[in-house]
């Protein structure tokens, strides 16, 4: 996923750095603050220490699952409901348990255990207990509220400017704005069940993740749409989308499969999501690992404040990747929808525990995504890619952030260059080193090991080292770790006498505690007239 930037002049530099199809997942955001004025708002920056680094938040309670009943109303352009959560404290008994909940407004709260009360403040909801919870006991707690998000929930409506044949709603959860929509443990290392109960007009659709369990008429024109997703996964990769929608449906193997978009634009869906079918196919093959989720949605909605996201089991993208069949050789949706695909896998299946790790997630999802490209469209296609994302990064001031790096103010300044262009780089080596059948058993073991859970990069290099059989410490400390890259001064000689050829190779970038000398292979090519000769080298 890539949501939206904190200033526009962060999004020109984002998009210098990023290659061209993550610079289309960001560059729609500024169309979402011209249309809702008021919608979205800057984060607050953090400590300006530049030795400040962010850890994941302690995580006290293990909540196995979150049910949300809501009711949007589109004139108010508010949600009203309630949250149920199931959780059991861990480590020590829990006296009060603080939720992530911006500017909600609590009406009622209904516990299984005796509540002595609760509070809201601007960023939480704090429920205090009689008597602290004894560590493991399952408890339920039911908030009702009500919400009236900035950002997490977006309205297109008419009153917003929007055509009413395309009125609709739609939500965008990392990398924390679920919390402006509903109460909940808003961080990755938080993985749970969970289900959607949405309340809309009866000519509306509703879509979320999972499997949908049941449609139901209520009185006033209304029904309620029920969908439950029935494998854990974490709060921002929630997704709720209703309103006038259509679109084809289909499926591969026993999967269903459902394209959508406004009605107004919903006859392009077509185009954009033509090779789906064999996305599939190949990233089954390649990982070793069956699709993991019951279905897959890809939903275009206006106005959306990234690309695409990757919601579990369905993927939220902007309108504007659709495309006429007349505009198909200026336009094209395939890495796109190959990216939030992978994303299935890679940040879905398995999450990253912390933000200072997002590149698991957006690394592999933009590897994956190239690996798609010489696949489908050639070697030479793919090797171009990976060319011309690493450009950006060989100025005099680039590649200065290692690729794990905790010194952010916000999130969302993780999704960055570093972690997807260089991390696909990163992934691309690692498999050039180890070849492609022994990184395939690598990658089908990481993935049957850590499937529903949350990892560290120490995860992915230990999986690597003990399938692989080699030390990686090195190799993961200075390319992902550290920063920098080698910047080599080349000199050829010729021996006559001899007839040998002399090569030497220096590195000239500038050692500091960050950039270090590195280590790497290298082949050198000899071209004469007797043929060509390659000679590897370990610089």
């Amino acid at each position: 996923m890539k949501t939206r930037l904190i200033r526009l002049f962060q999004l020109v530099l984002v998009l210098q750095l990023l290659p061209v199809a993550y610079a289309d997942e960001l560059a729609d955001f500024h169309r979402t603050l011209a249309a809702a004025p008021g919608e979205a708002k800057a984060p607050e920056k953090g400590p300006e220490n530049p030795d400040y680094r962010k850890y994941p938040p302690d995580r006290l309670v293990d909540t196995s699952h979150l049910k949300l009943d809501v009711t949007p109303d589109f004139k108010e352009r508010s949600v009203s409901g309630v949250a149920t959560l199931k959780f059991k404290p861990i480590g020590q008994p829990l006296s009060e348990l603080k939720l992530n909940g911006i500017r909600l407004r609590v009406s009622k709260v209904e516990s299984s255990e005796a509540l002595l009360g609760h509070q809201e403040t601007e960023e939480h909801v704090i429920l205090t207990f009689r008597e602290p919870i004894p560590v493991g006991r399952e408890t339920t707690v039911s908030i009702h509220y009500q919400a009236f998000p900035q950002i997490g929930l977006y309205f297109r409506t008419p009153e917003l400017g929007y055509p009413a044949t395309d009125s609709h709603i739609w939500t965008q959860g990392e990398d924390s704005e679920g919390r402006n929509w509903f109460p909940c443990q808003d961080y990755p290392n938080a993985k749970f069940t969970s289900e959607i109960i949405c309340h809309v007009p009866e000519a509306m659709q509703v879509f979320s993740n999972g499997r949908k369990l049941s449609e139901t008429k209520e009185a006033n024109g209304m029904k309620a749409v029920h969908w439950s997703q029935e494998k854990p996964h974490t709060a921002y990769l929630i997704s709720l989308i209703a309103g006038y929608f259509a679109g084809i449906e289909d499926k591969y193997k026993e999967i269903p499969l459902g394209f959508y978009a406004p009605i107004s634009t919903a006859k392009y869906v077509t185009n954009s999501f033509r090779y789906t079918k064999d996305m599939f196919a190949y990233f089954e093959e390649e990982t070793g690992i069956p699709y993991p989720w019951a279905k897959y949605n890809q939903i275009c909605v206006r106005d959306f404040t990234a690309g695409g996201m990757e919601n579990t089991s369905t993927t939220t993208l902007t309108e504007n990747t659709l495309f006429s069949a007349e505009s198909e050789d200026v336009r094209s949706s395939d890495g796109l929808v190959a990216h939030e695909l992978a994303h299935q896998w890679f940040g879905d299946l398995i999450t990253c525990k912390d933000w200072a790790h997002l590149w698991l997630n957006e690394g592999f999802a933009t590897f994956y995504e190239r690996l798609y490209t010489g696949y489908k469209f050639g070697q030479d296609e793919m090797l171009k890619e990976f060319y011309e994302s690493a450009q950006p990064f060989f100025g005099p001031d680039s590649d200065t952030q290692p690729i794990v790096y905790r010194k952010f103010n916000v999130p969302f300044e993780q999704f960055n260059g570093a972690v997807y262009s260089k991390g696909a780089w990163v992934m691309h080596m690692l498999r050039s080193q180890l070849g492609a059948s022994l990184y395939r058993d690598f990658i089908r073991t990481y993935l049957q090991r850590f499937g529903y859970h949350n990892v560290v990069t120490e995860d992915l290099m230990h999986v690597a080292e003990e399938v692989s059989g080699r030390s990686l410490a090195k190799f993961f400390e200075q390319w992902v770790y550290r920063t920098g890259h080698p910047i080599l001064s080349v000199t050829y000689g010729w021996d006559e006498r001899k007839k040998l050829a002399r090569v030497s190779l220096r590195q000239t970038q500038k050692v500091s505690e960050e950039i270090p000398l590195f280590e790497f292979p290298l082949t050198i090519r000899f071209k004469t007239e007797a043929g060509v000769q390659d000679k590897a080298v370990n610089i």
